[in-house]
């Protein structure tokens, strides 16, 4: 829904605006450019922006998952 995607947008403190729409009803949305790594449990890893190489956020995931221990399942599961 859109207050999700709000939602989402202040929780990783992004930045999100609609233009105005055209007489097609078309519109131009001005964002953050980033890339978030979350790892399977959901939390935030790492962080992307346009100035890393595509080595650097490979190099980035890689060491995030060789690293990754998954948290203890939750007693009654």
């Amino acid at each position: 829904t859109a207050e999700q995607v709000r939602a989402a947008a202040a929780a990783f403190r992004v930045y999100v605006s609609a233009g105005p729409r055209d007489a097609d009803g078309d519109y131009v949305v001005d964002h953050s450019v980033l890339t978030f790594l979350l790892d399977p449990d959901g939390f935030f890893r790492d962080c992307y922006g346009r100035s890393r190489t595509a080595e650097e956020v490979a190099r980035s995931v890689r060491a995030h998952m060789e690293g990754y221990e998954a948290l203890p399942p939750e007693e009654g599961e």
